[in-house]
């Protein structure tokens, strides 16, 4: 394996100025992550604090011991317990067989990061990975990208999405994700890998009663010997340790949507538009029944907190008895799961990736509202992996990795179009048009001489002509597009796997695709990758 860095700017302004040090830190963090002091002084901040560590981690304990977690993992758990350890987080919806590659460079970033403050901070660091159990649009996890039919296409879980659950309580049928499964590998592609794949997942489903089981299983499975530790924002026993701060998102709802909104603005000026959509009157907390999540708004005239359509309505007192006696029914949104983050977890950093890095910008001052400090955002790994045999179809090309990432693909397919097919062929046909207007014009005039009632007839004839000419120039270059058409599948393969469908290959691609081709080596290949430190977009050569 081989690993060459580029400048790549993220794909949002925010998070591209704020990895390459452009963005002013004070305006929207509290913390510069590229700065070697920041997660001392953070560690001295989280000391100051109390958490409940030991409810956390007899929490972990008995959820981890579901998936016959490995020793390391346990271990890990176990060190939650310790005064002064802290942890490294980030987080990412439960995808099938994990969703898009970014989620595996995310947890890779987050072990690296633990590890990397272990040993100078001198403090146990926890790997822990969030997991987005709580969100309910299981339409953006119930699918991976496959080929099929020479096209990128969405091979969807089958399954029935008339409800509005969270991704915790929607159940996996082990039949249908069994086929499921196998219709996904067999597009891979049936390689020496193949089998220990399939009985790897089989496994992982075996231990699965819903999409954030699988999930958990997984990444347990695949990073065992790391000791990652995996939380499921979704399970009814966290509601338990969350409902004092639920109290407190209540109590100051109308406090944490003004800061944000003020935060949007500061940010404007600046020049950077905001991505989170906040009403003046949100409450950002979800109401949920067990079977529907209802985003709740608080009703000025009312004085209650309600849903859009108004079916659910809570005044105050009960909203906050609700937390305390049923906290399972209430779950965060995007503005306060990080608020809730830092109110459970002793985080020492949090691994973010672009869309993240910015949306955290607008939540600064909704932290020290709390009395919180936001923690040092860490950038995850950003790569693209390129194989032996696309490594061959770009030199045939003249391309390079980083040409196909900076968007030079469809200059370079133009390119070659013309050179193959429009250049040759066009000087020789545009000649043809005019030699035989020079040659029909003539023939025209002496039969309008013979009888003008001629001039539609001979005009017909000459537009025939031309549009013969033109069928036989677009009929040979078909035929010369074919002929180069080994060189056009070429352009097809390498576009398939670093831009599918124009996105980048770590939004689309799964990692088992690449586990089938290389074997599970491949996953501790990718893990030796150094941590992003300098913001540089990897392109790994395998």
């Amino acid at each position: 394996m081989e690993v060459h860095e580029i400048p790549l700017p993220a794909a949002t302004k925010l998070a591209a100025d704020y990895i390459t040090g452009a963005f002013p830190a004070e305006k929207g963090f509290d913390y510069v992550w590229a700065d070697d002091q920041a997660f001392r002084r953070r560690l001295s901040h989280l000391q100051k604090r109390t958490y409940d560590r030991s409810g956390l981690a007899d929490y972990l304990d008995a959820y981890h011991r579901r998936f016959s977690a490995s020793r390391a993992t346990m271990h890990n758990i176990d060190k939650l317990r310790q005064e002064n350890s802290v942890v490294v987080v980030g987080g990412q919806q439960a995808g099938l067989l994990t969703g898009p590659l970014y989620t595996i460079y995310k947890i890779i970033t987050i072990i690296q990061l633990a590890k990397e403050q272990e040993r100078k901070l001198g403090v146990p660091v926890v790997p822990l990975f969030w997991i987005a159990g709580e969100d309910h649009d299981i339409a953006e996890i119930d699918h991976v990208y496959v080929v099929e039919g020479g096209e990128v296409r969405k091979a969807l879980y089958p399954h029935k999405r008339k409800e509005r659950r969270m991704a915790a309580d929607v159940p996996l049928d082990h039949e249908l994700a069994g086929a499921w499964i196998e219709r996904v590998v067999k597009t891979y592609g049936e390689t020496d890998a193949t089998n220990e794949l399939l009985s790897f997942l089989k496994t992982c489903l075996d231990e699965a009663r819903t999409f954030v089981d699988f999930f958990a299983a997984i990444v347990l499975r695949l990073f065992a010997a790391d000791g990652l530790v995996v939380l499921n924002a979704g399970d009814a026993a966290v509601r338990l340790l969350e409902r004092r701060f639920f109290a407190a998102l209540i109590d100051r709802h109308r406090s944490v949507t003004s800061v944000v909104l003020a935060q949007q603005e500061a940010l404007r000026a600046l020049g950077y538009a905001p991505l989170i959509e906040i009403a003046p009157n949100a409450a950002n907390l979800f109401y949920y029944n067990g079977h529907e999540r209802l985003l709740l708004h608080y009703d000025e005239e009312r004085g209650a907190f309600r849903d859009k359509a108004g079916h659910i309505v809570f005044a105050k007192q009960q909203l906050l008895e609700l937390a305390e006696t049923k906290p399972h029914c209430l779950s965060n949104n995007v503005v306060t799961r990080p608020l809730m983050q830092e109110y459970l977890l002793p985080t020492l950093a949090f691994v973010a990736g672009p869309g993240e890095i910015a949306y955290w910008a607008e939540l600064k001052e909704a932290f020290s509202l709390f009395g919180f400090e936001m923690p040092p955002v860490a950038p995850r790994l950003q790569a693209t992996i390129v194989g032996r045999s696309l490594q061959t179809d770009l030199a045939d090309l003249g391309l390079e990795a980083a040409d196909v990432l900076a968007g030079r693909l469809e200059a370079a397919k133009e390119r070659w179009r013309k050179e193959t097919a429009e250049v040759p062929l066009a000087k020789a046909f545009a000649k043809a048009k005019a030699d035989i207007e020079a040659a029909h014009q003539p023939l025209r005039a002496l039969g309008m001489e013979i009888d003008r009632g001629l001039e539609g007839l001979v005009a017909k004839n000459a537009a025939i002509i031309q549009s013969q000419i033109e069928f036989l120039q677009q009929t040979l270059e078909r035929a010369l597009l074919r002929k180069h058409e080994t060189t056009w599948r070429k352009f097809w393969r390498v576009e398939t796997a670093l831009r599918p469908n124009g996105a980048p290959q770590e939004r689309v691609w799964n990692v088992f695709y690449y586990v089938n081709r290389y074997g599970f080596d491949f996953v501790k290949k990718l893990s030796l990758i150094d941590a992003p430190g300098n913001g540089m977009h990897k392109i790994v050569y395998i």
